[in-house]
Formats: C-alpha cells, sequence, structure tokens
C-alpha cells in the first residue's frame, strides 16, 4: 500500500503520538509498504525514515514545543504526486483539518483515516484564557472527525467515550509497546546513582512526562511529602518546568530532562516504582514502557489508563486528583515487597502481549477495509460545513496573532533599547 500520513506534530518532537506514529512507520515499512509523511515544519534538524512534505509553522502560544502548520496547495501537488491508497490524518487539529479541508475542495477523492489521541478539549481546561474554547473544540473535533471514512482511537474506553459524544465509524487500533527494549534486564547501577542523585540506596519513584499544565505533574510534589524517605525522579521537559521545580523539594526530586530510546529504557528499569497524574491521556504510552519495565504503576482512574491495567493485579490506581490516597498506595506498595513483586511480574506479562507487529496489522486491517469502502460503500451525503472551516480559521489566525505579536513586541523593544 502507498499510505499518506498527515500529521499533526512529528520528528524531532518526542512524545507518545510521535512515538506511536514511528513505530508504525517502521512496520509499515517492513511490509514493504510506501509512507510518505505531511507534517509542519521543524525548527531543528530532524531524522526522518520516510519522504516528508513540510508546511511553514508558527508556534502555539501556550505550549511552543507544539508548531501549528499553515498548509497551502502546494499539498494538493504533492499527494497527486505521491498517489496514496488511503490518508491517514494522525491526531490531526489545526493542522490536519485544514489539510482535509484542502483537499475536499479538489477533486482528489481519497480514503481517509483520522486517529484520535489527544483530548485537545480538556487539554484546553488546564489554560486560563484558553479554557472557555473546551466545548468548541469538542464540537469541532466531532465535526472533522465525522468527515473520515475511519476513525481510530487507542483505548476501548477513548472509543467508547467518543461514540457517546457523538463521534461515528470508530474503530480500535490496539495499544502497543516494544517489552524487548523496555525490559526489567536493563537495571544498570549508574542509571539508578544518576537518577536518584547520588542516592542509590533510597527508595526511587520514577515520572515520565511532558511537563505542562494538563499533564498534573504538580500533584506528585504532593504525594512526595506524604512518602517519606522516596526520592522521585522526573523525565520529561516542557513550558512547566520552572515552576515545577519551585514547587518540589529539592533535596528528594531530580529533573533528568528528556530521554529517548536505550537511556529511557535504561531509566525505568532502574526505578522501584513508576508514578503518574496525568487524568488526559487517551491511552498512556508511558503507563506501557513502565509495565514492561517490571515496574509497579501508581496512576490515576482516568482517561485510558483504566483499559491498560487490571486494576490491583497489574496497577494500583487512585481517584484522579487526590495525592493522599496515591501516596498510600505508594507506600503500601514500599512496605510490601511480595506485593510489589507480585504487581511487577503481572504487568510485565500483561505488556509482553501487546508487540508493535499486531497493533500495525490491525491498523493496515483498517486500510484495507477503508480503501474497499470508500470505493464500493454507499456515498454519503456532503453536510454544510462552511461554519466549522471559519472557526478553525479564526482559532488559527488568534493563535497565529499570540505567537507573532510577542516576538514583534519584543523587537520593538530591542530596537528602542538600542536608540540613541
Amino acid at each position: 500500500m502507498r499510505i499518506a500520513i498527515i500529521a499533526e506534530v512529528y520528528l524531532p518532537k518526542v512524545d507518545g503520538v510521535v512515538i506511536r506514529t514511528m513505530n508504525l512507520i517502521r512496520q509499515l515499512l517492513e511490509r514493504g509498504d510506501e509512507v510518505l509523511v505531511v507534517c509542519p515544519e521543524a525548527v531543528s534538524e530532524r531524522k526522518s525514515p520516510v519522504p516528508i512534505v513540510e508546511f511553514r509553522s508558527f508556534p502555539f502560544p501556550a505550549y511552543p514545543e507544539y508548531r501549528i502548520g499553515l498548509p497551502d496547495g502546494r499539498l494538493v501537488d504533492e499527494l497527486r504526486s505521491f498517489q496514496p491508497d488511503v490518508v491517514h490524518f494522525l491526531n490531526p487539529f489545526a493542522f490536519g483539518f485544514r489539510c482535509y479541508d484542502i483537499l475536499s475542495r479538489t477533486d482528489l477523492d481519497l480514503p481517509c483515516v483520522f486517529s484520535f489521541h489527544t483530548l485537545y478539549g480538556e487539554f484546553v481546561k488546564r489554560y486560563g484564557l484558553i479554557k472557555p474554547l473546551s466545548r468548541v473544540l469538542w464540537w469541532l473535533m466531532r465535526d472533522y472527525h465525522n468527515c473520515a471514512d475511519t476513525n481510530l482511537t487507542v483505548s476501548t474506553i477513548m472509543q467508547s467515550d467518543l461514540q457517546r459524544r457523538g463521534f461515528e465509524r470508530v474503530e480500535f487500533w490496539p495499544p502497543a509497546v516494544d517489552a524487548s527494549l523496555f525490559h526489567p534486564d536493563r537495571r544498570r547501577a549508574e542509571m539508578r546513582k544518576r537518577l536518584s542523585a547520588g542516592h542509590p540506596n533510597e527508595p526511587l519513584l520514577l515520572t515520565v512526562s511532558r511537563l505542562a499544565p494538563e499533564k498534573s505533574v504538580g500533584l506528585l510534589a504532593e504525594m512526595l511529602q506524604r512518602v517519606p524517605g522516596a526520592r522521585l525522579a522526573i523525565v520529561g521537559d516542557g513550558p512547566q518546568r520552572e515552576q515545577l521545580e519551585r514547587m518540589f523539594p529539592a533535596d528528594r526530586t531530580n529533573f533528568v530532562g528528556y530521554m529517548t530510546g536505550a537511556e529511557l529504557a535504561d531509566a525505568y528499569a532502574a526505578a522501584d516504582m513508576f508514578v503518574f497524574a496525568s487524568e488526559t491521556e487517551t491511552m498512556g504510552n508511558v503507563v506501557l514502557e513502565a509495565m514492561a519495565s517490571g515496574l509497579p504503576v501508581v496512576a490515576p482512574r482516568a482517561g485510558g489508563i483504566p483499559s491498560l491495567v487490571r486494576e490491583g493485579e497489574t496497577a494500583l490506581l487512585y481517584q484522579p486528583g487526590n495525592a493522599t490516597e496515591a501516596a498510600g498506595l505508594v507506600n503500601s506498595l514500599l512496605a510490601d515487597d511480595a506485593q510489589r513483586l507480585r504487581i511487577s511480574s503481572a504487568g510485565r506479562s500483561q505488556a509482553e502481549a501487546w508487540d508493535w507487529h499486531r497493533s500495525a496489522e490491525k491498523v493496515r486491517e483498517h486500510y484495507r477495509r477503508t480503501i474497499l469502502e470508500h470505493r464500493v460503500g454507499s456515498e454519503r451525503a456532503e453536510k454544510d460545513r462552511r461554519l466549522a472551516r471559519a472557526v478553525l480559521t479564526s482559532l488559527t489566525w488568534a493563535f497565529r496573532t499570540a505567537a507573532v505579536f510577542p516576538q514583534r513586541r519584543k523587537s520593538k523593544v530591542g530596537v528602542a533599547a538600542s536608540t540613541p
């Protein structure tokens, strides 16, 4: 098959969606498929295993690492040249939806798969000024996703939630993790010493997260106060890092920064337990990686996480936002070696069943069915989408203005300061 992936985020950015994208691409290439990625331009070098088509972009004001692309008519020319059998809009929002609008106004009749990975409508609730956009974003996402031949999402909980919200043709993309990379055998004394800031004999907790408001990492500071003697290593970075560094006890917390690949796998294996706070995960890729690494998991009973675990057997879950309950679960595991070992072993066994080969093959089945049904299926009446397009255009303009204005103001201040 020839697959065009329109990616809202792509390398060199590192997050769960990009990891899933790259593993899917790797599996598709191994099967002999041809892949083209369409994405916003990056500000730093990236090494893509497949050809890419980039469009100019600007940083999202509340989270500069996320860049919003501005597609144009070149998209049509590139896809005509590539001649894809199917177009996969992976985690579409401001960029992906505008790409869809451009294609929908041409004679290109391409089977379309949309995959839902990010709760944009919930994320904005953590960013003061744009919090009121939550209902608008949910409406906008439903409107665009319901144009797709097939919608995919990455947990059965999210599948049911999206269907309840009025999303149509929602199918399941199974979770997956590289259990050969994330493995308990990678435990190394040097990494444990690094993560614990030179205190390897003390209980070591680990979290891996983007440091942004929607990830609720600050809850772990309150939890840590209730777990005497333990240390916490925080792997990840983001716009909230400085604020979080002020919240956590400096003598018991180590902000490590980004890690990927083998280094990240070593970090998981070096810890005693994985703790997590995010309530907005559609799946929870880091939970899978922790389970595969043999770590007992303590996480909120929220988002797609409960669909990944058997509560009480492969992980312990707490009421979202309840730091006291989370600390109680952590303390119970630290005090009970047998329980910790039992949950660790069961989690590892469960993770071993989730491999990328089977996950990608399921996606390819969705591709094949989408192609077939698009060619022979009944035509759906094209609805009037002028309002959705106008709202998307307005949002993109507002985000771009908010991103450009501080730079212009800074430039003007710099010029004024240098004027005699």
